[in-house]
């Protein structure tokens, strides 16, 4: 699968592209990782496989050349110029995680782009618990502590059961961290230290789905709860799940399925 490369107002930002090149765009927007999930564009295909079917889906990473700092905001402005730049217009967006906080910024003020709006896992603003887990995840980059990065980003992610399933898989993609991976996963994930939306929720018109873990320990399901309220949306919290609900839980890519199509 190719990566291609989006160039506008100076910036590029990487993306692929994938599935029914005839059907509606459905953009993908994903988490902070540690590193760029480009690299897993082949994985990703493969796990939103019953959407490829009906959907021409794309999946936008962040700009490449980072400034110091890097907000949501800037990172929404930079999204809805590619979207615009790949004619993406009334698109379906579903936004993981700070992909989701993105997301909601691109709904709230560019309508044209967005026919539905799917949100997994995120926030309307960063509380105490979420900023403190950035906090802890951008030390231990900082202190080049890959192992210990690695560790506490997958047990904030995911549930215990599937950290002990995938351990040799988290310990091998440590080993591949690189110094460069690490310098940009502080500016992205320190990018959501201020956010807050929830003044500009009202203003999203289009339908709204909101997807939970109910044992999310990244952003609490109240979270979750406060964006449905805030947009008429449709809120559907998965018990047990964690923040990786998106990952580890195959129905929610099926309750995609059945409200988009």
């Amino acid at each position: 699968m190719n990566i291609e490369t989006a160039r506008t107002n100076n910036v590029s930002m990487q993306y692929f592209r994938f599935g029914n090149e005839n059907g509606k765009p459905f953009v993908i927007l994903p988490g902070v990782a540690i590193k760029s999930v480009m690299g897993s564009a082949e994985l990703i295909a493969a796990q939103y496989a019953a959407l490829a079917e009906h959907f021409d889906m794309y999946v936008i990473d962040r700009r490449k050349e980072l400034p110091d700092k890097y907000s949501i905001s800037d990172m929404a402005d930079d999204t809805a110029a590619v979207m615009e730049h790949l004619s993406l217009q009334h698109a379906i967006v579903y936004g993981v995680s700070q992909g989701g906080m993105i997301a909601e910024l691109i709904a709230a003020d560019r309508p044209d782009l967005v026919d539905r709006l799917i949100l997994c896992s995120t926030a309307p603003y960063l509380d105490e618990g979420s900023a403190s887990a950035i906090d802890i995840w951008t030390e231990r980059a900082a202190h080049k502590d890959i192992a210990g990065l690695t560790q506490a980003f997958a047990e904030s992610v995911y549930t215990n059961s599937y950290c002990e399933m995938y351990r040799d898989a988290f310990t091998a993609f440590a080993a591949a961290v690189t110094e460069d991976d690490l310098e940009r996963f502080i500016v992205i994930a320190g990018g959501t230290r201020g956010f807050d939306a929830r003044d500009r929720l009202p203003s999203v018109k289009c339908p709204v789905l909101v997807i939970a873990g109910s044992e999310d320990r990244i952003f609490a399901p109240a979270l979750s709860e406060e964006i449905a309220r805030l947009t008429g949306g449709t809120l559907r919290i998965f018990a047990g799940q964690a923040h990786g609900v998106y990952d580890e839980c195959p129905d929610v890519i099926g309750l995609i399925k059945d409200i988009c199509i």
